[in-house]
């Protein structure tokens, strides 16, 4: 008997904890995850690293713009986050039938136009964002949207300053409001924040 009573406070007292335990361990963010649809993040991740991939491409020539496909993730409580990595820079090649060293002159102009082409794409992926980021469903208003540019880096030869990053970064409610017309491009590129280094 004093058994059977010790067996059935034992049972009541872990039921009792469960809950709570669970509690502690985060069951409330666990329901915001169940909310979220990963095979829709999934198909609109691709579809904005192709209209990433896609404008850098139309916008750059030359023979490797972009070094491999961007890839995209989705960073819980963060938001979405693109990487990609281009070849800005355009010099003459030196090559075993060409071993002049480039100029002065040459590797000026090369820093000059990679500098011009960095403001180029700052501005194209601007406008993707606006445009595109909006269609990240799964995103929720304060969530946040970043494209980090790895850059190709051969300047250092030329003892140019020049950033190896750049990262672009806005929350998804300022890019639904660019979509909806509520400010301009002009007005997007100041609110989206942009650090390189």
């Amino acid at each position: 008997m004093i058994q059977r009573k010790l067996g059935v406070v034992f049972l009541l007292i872990c039921s009792l904890s469960v809950p709570a335990a669970s509690q502690a361990r985060g069951a409330e963010p666990a329901s915001v995850h169940e909310t979220l649809d990963y095979s829709v993040i999934k198909k609109d991740l691709a579809v904005f690293q192709g209209v990433v991939d896609t404008t850098v491409r139309q916008n750059f020539q030359g023979p490797f713009p972009i070094l491999g496909s961007t890839k995209g993730t989705y960073l819980p409580e963060y938001g979405a986050v693109f990487n990609l990595e281009v070849n800005l820079y355009e010099i003459r090649v030196i090559s075993p039938f060409d071993l002049k060293p480039h100029t002065e002159k040459e590797l000026n102009d090369a820093y000059s136009s990679m500098m011009k082409r960095i403001e180029t794409l700052k501005e194209n992926l601007i406008k993707v964002m606006g445009e595109h980021g909006p269609s990240l469903k799964q995103l929720k208003p304060d969530d946040n949207l970043a494209v980090v540019v790895h850059l190709f880096n051969v300047e250092n030869e030329a003892r140019h300053p020049c950033p190896s990053q750049i990262i672009l970064r806005a929350k998804k409610s300022i890019l639904s409001g660019y979509r909806e017309n509520k400010f301009s491009l002009e007005e997007l590129a100041k609110k989206i924040e942009i650090t390189q280094f």
